[in-house]
């Protein structure tokens, strides 16, 4: 018996036809219904079948024949069993509640009370029979079969069988293809690699205590114990190319067991103009709150900008761009269940409202990994081949990366398939990429430079002095490091006054002094880059000069923190006074280094042979100094007295004006 409708989706598509078949067959269960009067009616799937497979019958008996003004007063929804019942209620509700006529069609009875009481029927929809496949190949194909033939066909999975019926084949020819078809898994099949947990990584230290933390009040919200209010909601991870820092926020679904998502600025940018643009970015945040709890990465996020940086034509499209980021952390719609973790090389690059409370307000570096680290990281790479000397491979690696390691271990083990054995150490010592050692003249000037960072910091009290080291190589694969470091902790809040600039500016000028006073001269390292000592030093006098009414003149004026808003022409005098302050600090870091040369020497000579000084270490050294009467205190060292200083400076000054008329 022909259907009842003349929908040419319906009547070209033997799935369709066959489909639409058994939806007639259960909705003359409710005639009234399927006569046309009002009513919400359920159809539950029979097992194996997609909701969305009978989208296309539902759209034909309810829209078929009906005006368009009248669309609005009928209704339908699909519900997959997957679906969570917060979804399952919104798609109902908007499609459907309040709706004349309304179909639903389900996978499941398990739908949430407002669905259930709003249904005026459930029934079950039956698979598709013989009669079925032979009425839809007879009226779409003009194919006729037997019911033995049709009952061979449906014992076949439905989608080959309706990809292998086709016009002018007969059921015999249909059924030989699929039968020459193997159904069974092939033997081998491609390995699926399951991302790791976060209790397996390494290298991670404060983010990895943030992640195990956010797993634990993730599973206190779901069960009702605690307000999502109260958990960590955004989370912005930085750090050089090559940490992990998109495997971090993998593993953390992982280990949460909830939906995860990565995409970025310029996938959204890809999709079109502007509106394209906030339309891929409103969806991305709409889907991940439709599948919470979810973890949403948004990569390279530096790529969105400042606001306060913007300028030129293009300056409107880019605030609306950040103002539509702004927004969609907020979460004007509901946000509860979705975590977002912003991943920048850059911080300092991302707009300040982005990292207000609420949205990403924690912020955490991520550095490259320590020996252990690596040794960590390699043996969960090697995990099974059986070695046990990973730890060779610890001095070798300095400043390698875990993508570093990750491509080291995979050309090794390439090595090793192309000669039929299992992987062995010289593999992996074999794929170390080249370095550049920190030996010699250079470690010896990487040392003093270091050791006059130390000494100056610490008698400044600057900070709580962390320690200082000199790595014994650096990888020239890698855009940014550094051969050596001295670590302060600063307070979160402090005066910052002009004393304290010139401290910061004193301190940053103290390794070139140090190199100046025992080397003859300083490298060009100093001042390479915008985050040189140097560099940073002339920053800080300029922000004096120009921000902060440090200085020669009390305005504030120019819009970024740069050289790039002023001219020798717009202010012929500011060169000048940044000149005159860090001429001033070099001579009183100078100074310093100068009056605790020994101590110097001896720091320098520690971190050359050993490549790292802790505290107490430096302690020793200083009192060691001190209780033989070879030093000042050197506390007494920031006390020096302006005519020392401003001798120094002197000094200063008429060898650079020396060598400028030279």
């Amino acid at each position: 018996m022909p259907i009842g409708t003349k929908n040419p989706k319906i009547n070209s598509s033997v799935k369709h036809y066959a489909l639409y078949r058994t939806f007639e067959r259960a909705l003359e269960q409710c005639m009234d219904f399927k006569l046309g009067s009002p009513g919400t009616v359920a159809l539950v799937t029979p097992e194996g079948s997609a909701a969305d497979d009978f989208k296309a019958c539902t759209v034909a008996f309810l829209y078929d024949g009906v005006e368009r003004d009248d669309w609005d007063h009928v209704g339908y929804a699909c519900v997959s069993a997957t679906d969570k019942q917060d979804r399952v209620k919104a798609e109902f509700v908007a499609k459907c509640l309040n709706r004349e006529r309304a179909l639903l069609i389900t996978q499941t009875r398990n739908l949430p009370p407002l669905v259930a009481v709003a249904v005026d029927i459930f029934i079950d929809l039956e698979a598709i029979d013989e009669d079925d496949l032979r009425e839809a190949c007879a009226q779409v194909l003009k194919l006729k079969m037997t019911v033995r033939q049709a009952r061979s066909l449906l014992a076949f999975p439905q989608d080959l069988m309706f990809a292998a019926l086709r016009r002018n084949s007969s059921a015999v020819d249909t059924i030989r293809r699929l039968s020459s078809v193997s159904l069974t898994e092939p033997q081998g099949k491609p390995i699926e690699e399951s991302p790791p947990c976060l209790e397996d990584l390494h290298g991670y230290g404060a983010a990895k205590e943030w992640g195990l933390q956010l797993a634990q009040d993730l599973k206190s919200w779901q069960s009702g114990r605690l307000k999502w209010s109260e958990v960590d909601r955004g989370l912005l991870l930085s750090g050089p190319p090559g940490v992990g820092k998109t495997i971090f926020a993998r593993a953390l679904a992982e280990t949460c067991g909830v939906h995860f998502v990565a995409t970025s600025v310029a996938q959204w940018q890809a999709k079109g103009h502007l509106g394209d643009l906030l339309n891929a970015m409103r969806a991305e945040f709409a889907s991940a709150i439709d599948k919470a709890p979810s973890i949403l990465l948004l990569d390279e996020l530096d790529s969105i900008g400042d606001r306060s940086t913007f300028t030129g034509e293009y300056a409107k499209y880019s605030t609306q761009v950040v103002n539509a980021l702004l927004e969609a952390l907020d979460g004007s719609a509901n946000r509860d269940g979705l975590v977002v973790i912003g991943a920048t090389n850059f911080p300092e690059m991302i707009d300040a409202a982005i990292r207000r409370p609420g949205r990403l307000d924690r912020h955490v570096k991520i550095g490259m990994p320590s020996s252990a680290d690596r040794i960590a990281i390699l043996g969960q790479m090697l995990k099974g081949s059986g070695l046990q000397e990973l730890s060779l491979l610890g001095p070798p690696t300095e400043g390698m990366s875990g993508a570093d390691l990750a491509q080291m271990v995979r050309d090794a083990k390439k090595r090793a398939r192309r000669e039929d054995r299992h992987i062995t150490i010289d593999d992996l010592m074999s794929q170390l990429p080249p370095v550049i050692r920190i030996e010699g003249e250079y470690r010896h000037a990487v040392a003093v430079h270091e050791a006059g960072h130390t000494i100056v910091g610490k008698a400044l009290g600057l900070g709580q002095f962390v320690g200082v080291a000199v790595v014994h190589q650096i990888n020239p694969r890698i855009e940014i490091q550094s051969a050596g470091g001295a670590s302060f902790e600063f307070p979160a809040v402090h005066i910052r006054n002009e004393q304290r600039y010139r401290n910061e500016i004193c301190l940053r000028l103290a390794g070139i002094a140090a190199e100046r006073l025992i080397l003859g001269s300083h490298s060009d390292g100093c001042g390479i880059g915008p985050t040189s000592d140097l560099a940073i030093a002339t920053d800080l006098a300029l922000q004096m000069e120009t921000k902060a009414g440090m200085g020669a003149r009390l305005y504030h004026f120019g819009k970024s923190t740069g050289w790039e808003d002023f001219g020798a022409q717009s202010a012929p005098w500011l060169m000048d006074r940044v000149e005159e302050i860090l001429r001033q600090e070099m001579a009183r870091a100078g100074a310093i280094v100068a009056a605790q040369r020994p101590l110097l020497l001896a720091l320098a000579r520690e971190l050359e042979e050993i490549g790292a000084v802790l505290p107490d270490r430096f302690d020793e050294l200083r009192n060691e100094l001190e209780g033989s009467g070879t030093v000042v205190g050197i506390n007494h060292a920031q006390h020096l007295s302006a005519q020392d200083v401003k001798s120094a400076a002197d000094c200063t000054r008429t060898s650079a004006e020396q060598e400028a008329r030279r």
